[in-house]
């Protein structure tokens, strides 16, 4: 995670599973890449529906930037931090 004066990045290795487009995890989209971790975490942690997280973040934040760097191998999210006076 990168924080800057005006916003905060979150990179993270290896871009979108299966052929995923930004435009579909913006609509709760998923691809589960592993099925056991799934599983588990729908039982332990706090959970709010698979795919929900872009969308919940989106209604908190609509300015959000998603980047899917194919090349690169990585998929980045900028959030713009509110300016302070």
């Amino acid at each position: 995670m990168l924080i800057f004066d005006d916003r905060v990045e979150i990179v993270s290795p290896g871009k979108l599973p299966n052929n995923l487009t930004i435009e579909e995890i913006k609509f709760g989209n998923t691809v589960i890449r592993n099925n056991q971790i799934a599983m588990f975490a729908t039982h332990t942690l706090p959970y709010s529906g698979l795919g929900s997280g872009i969308k919940r973040a989106l209604k908190e934040q609509p300015n959000i930037e998603f980047i899917n760097d194919v090349d690169g191998e990585q998929f980045i999210v900028k959030i713009p931090r509110i300016q302070q006076d």
